[in-house]
């Protein structure tokens, strides 16, 4: 295998490679540039590209100092103890510098982490590789395989990386290297929570985490990450769920990987926004389904006639939200995000149970839910997509096209609210009532608004009758 272009065509690395050299440091290309670069993966759009150095005799940080004032890049401390540093230029582009490991090059390869990772380039020999580890006979065979056992107790996170990888490879994770996760897999906990959650992320973030998610929980590393979900190994099947809990959180997921690429244009540009540190909301919409039911295994009760009801268990898998969230150390829009989307995940189900929905009902579920919605109805799409127990047969289809109705017409209800100029604002209102600002001048208005979208009240005048009638029957009683 050959590289299709030559590294030192990049402008900035070729300038890297010349402040190097000036100031005595050899450096060597590792790590993702090359591996994606041997499979002809397009990771970047334009120029933008990361590039890892492994620099000798060492003194990394040192030199990415130098090459970011020369460069005028920005430069970021990363880890002192290890002499690793990084630099970002203007352009996009990302040097990573690390000392070499051992004082050579193939001892540094035998400290990284997987083959894939692990081939070394030299501009001074720019025709060859340097592959001490077969990592070409792994990249042609799609498997992520670890350097040595030795790999997983220098750095636990590396457990979660090999999911990562093969996640965003669509490769395969090779035998021996699972049998060292199994064994290793508790040692996750002694790895930093901002650490875990970058690396579950970015699987997430992948079109084939799910599979891997299903890996992780079949060897234990996926409840050493959210202990949360042990519980839910506990909850059998029943008649609605043709699967046990553990097993529908993760067909959950799954579906929602599947239900993604069915969504219109405006709700992919909706998922594909950031919520936080780079995190999309269509990973955090994955992630919220994989722990939409956590509230299940606390109010799961079968009943004298055999009937299994889980009542209340949306309102306290919300309430679980937050200590979760502050244990794995999520952003606050990521908790907020993921908190509303369990706290909801039943209310497009439920507003159908008694037929078809008024349009003051829709209107008051699409104003509670707000820009959430795109990522609620995929959450409940593949949460219903999961659930295929034999009291659930019938209707299935039907079900499907009310929640992609849902979908489609909260665009009607968002260009109907963006249109509407209200016929009375606040200082009206409290003229109008004799009353103060207070909560209740907001309520009052929240109803008008709700009547007038929806045809109730068409003028100035109609809209003052109402809001004394709600004024007298609410606040005067």
């Amino acid at each position: 295998m050959r590289l299709d272009s030559d590294p030192r065509l990049h402008k900035n690395l070729a300038l890297v490679l010349q402040i190097a050299s000036k100031h005595e440091r050899k450096l060597y290309l590792v790590g993702g540039y090359i591996r994606d670069q041997l499979l002809k993966r397009q990771v970047k759009t334009g120029s933008h590209h990361d590039f890892d150095f492994a620099v000798l005799p060492g003194a990394a940080i040192e030199l990415a100092k130098i090459v970011a004032d020369e460069l005028q890049g920005h430069f970021v401390l990363l880890d002192e103890a290890n002499d690793t540093a990084r630099v970002i230029t203007e352009d996009g582009a990302c040097f990573d510098f690390a000392a070499c490991v051992g004082g050579s090059i193939e001892s540094d390869i035998k400290r990284r982490d997987f083959t894939v990772n692990a081939i070394a380039w030299d501009a001074d020999y720019p025709e060859q590789l340097i592959d001490i580890v077969a990592a070409e006979d792994d990249l042609k065979a799609g498997k992520i395989r670890a350097i040595s056992e030795q790999s997983f107790i220098d750095d636990p996170l590396r457990l979660l990386r090999a999911y990562r990888f093969a996640a965003l490879l669509d490769f395969e994770i090779e035998s021996s290297t699972q049998g060292y996760i199994q064994k290793y897999c508790s040692s996750i906990s002694t790895v930093a929570a901002e650490r875990i959650n970058s690396e579950f992320f970015l699987m997430l973030e992948t079109s084939f985490s799910a599979k891997h998610v299903k890996a992780m929980g079949e060897n234990g590393l996926l409840e050493s990450i959210f202990p949360e979900l042990r519980d839910c190994r506990r909850v059998t099947s029943n008649a609605y769920h043709h699967l046990g809990l553990f097993e529908h959180s993760l067909e959950t997921l799954a579906q929602a990987e599947r239900v993604l690429p069915e969504m219109p244009d405006w709700a992919k540009d909706s998922l594909a926004q950031t919520l936080a540190s780079g995190v999309s909301r269509a990973a955090a919409t994955k992630l919220a389904g994989l722990i939409h039911d956590i509230g299940k295994p606390e109010t799961w009760v079968i009943n004298p006639e055999g009937k299994h009801t889980f009542i209340g268990h949306d309102k306290l898998g919300a309430e679980m939200i937050e200590p979760l969230a502050k244990r794995l150390k999520w952003a606050k829009p990521i908790e907020r995000f993921i908190e509303k989307l369990v706290r909801w995940h039943l209310r497009p189900g439920h507003l159908f149970q008694q037929g078809p929905p008024t349009d003051k009902a829709k209107y008051r579920f699409y104003k509670t839910i707000g820009e959430e919605l795109p990522e609620l109805i995929v959450l409940a799409l593949a949460d219903f997509r999961s659930t295929c127990g034999p009291g659930l047969q019938d209707g299935r289809r039907e079900a499907e096209e009310k929640l992609f109705e849902l979908l489609h017409n909260f665009t009607v209800y968002q260009v109907g609210t963006k249109k509407e100029s209200r016929f009375i604002d606040g200082s009206e209102l409290m003229k109008l009532l004799g009353i103060k600002p207070g909560p209740q001048v907001g309520e009052i208005l929240d109803e008008l608004l709700e009547a007038q979208s929806l045809g109730e009240v068409r003028n100035p005048e109609e809209a003052a009758d109402l809001a004394r009638k709600i004024y007298q029957e609410k606040y005067c009683r």
